[in-house]
């Protein structure tokens, strides 16, 4: 009987290890480590499947980890881990879009820890744009692939200013639709609607700052938020107080802490005050 009884253990045990090994059980279990705010505990599990739908989701949770809680000397390591991640993700299942669009987003983030001068010598914005231009092609519909294009171009108009949108293609116009277009495709959506407002917050002008606002006022609260999402509320609350109080130095001094931007490159000055004709469609 003991020994009935220890094979019967032993069989328990490993169909409980094939269960846990199981690629479908691993991404499952990842995500809901991810909506309860364990990221890296996320990625782990994520990337033990082996899939390229774990590897994506690995990087997306690397990404979350670096923008929202790594200390700032910790987030270069986790950025690349990320890219890691998603060039793997690319390499198994080159249709997945998520891997293009991690590898952007880490491409992107990658840029702001590094500085501007790298991110142009390496060609990050390059080839994050060819990721995006991939999956827009295949998905048009994706509305995470046309946030990530409006911040593309919003991002580049501000940092390269006219010089870099000549080098780039990139528009402000062009950024602000594409934004439209990922909101029109993803009503309400809390992280879209958040980095659209950041983008024209840091474009330093007043009409778009004003819209950024407004956007921020018009998001609704999921309920319950999961953790990612009330990391992003406290965000919102931050930069809503800035735009609220008309501060310009203030507003940019919040801009540059929630991207993160390299801190050994010389600060932005604040710009004269410019009026650029916006286009009709975000919240005014």
């Amino acid at each position: 009987m003991k020994a009935l009884a220890l094979a019967i253990l032993c069989l328990v045990g490993m169909a409980v290890s094939a269960a846990a090994a199981d690629p479908d059980t691993l991404v499952d279990t990842a995500r809901h480590a991810f909506d309860e705010g364990r990221f890296l505990e996320a990625a782990a599990l994520a990337r033990r499947s082996a899939t390229p739908e774990g590897y994506a989701f690995a990087a997306r949770a690397e990404l979350v980890h670096a923008d929202f809680i790594a200390p700032r000397e910790a987030r270069l390591t986790s950025i690349l881990r990320a890219e890691e991640d998603a060039r793997t993700a690319i390499s198994l299942a080159p249709d997945l879009a998520e891997g293009h669009l991690q590898l952007a987003i880490a491409l992107g983030l990658r840029g702001r820890v590094e500085g501007r001068m790298t991110a142009h010598f390496e060609g990050y914005a390059d080839e994050a744009r060819a990721h995006l231009d991939y999956v827009v092609a295949r998905e048009p519909d994706n509305p995470w692939v046309h946030a990530l294009l409006g911040g593309w171009h919003l991002e580049i108009s501000e940092e390269g200013g006219s010089l870099g949108r000549t080098l780039y293609g990139a528009g402000i116009e062009r950024g602000v639709a594409e934004y439209e277009r990922a909101l029109s495709l993803s009503k309400n959506d809390l992280v879209i609607g958040y980095q659209c407002a950041l983008q024209l917050a840091a474009l330093d002008d007043e009409t778009y700052r004003a819209r950024a606002q407004a956007l921020l006022e018009d998001l609704a609260v999921p309920e319950p938020p999961t953790a990612l999402q009330r990391m992003t509320l406290e965000r919102i609350d931050d930069l809503r107080a800035a735009l609220e109080s008309g501060d310009r130095q203030r507003i940019s001094q919040v801009v540059l802490r929630q991207k993160g931007e390299a801190m050994d490159e010389p600060p932005k000055p604040v710009r004269p005050r410019h009026s650029i004709r916006p286009p009709i469609g975000l919240p005014r």
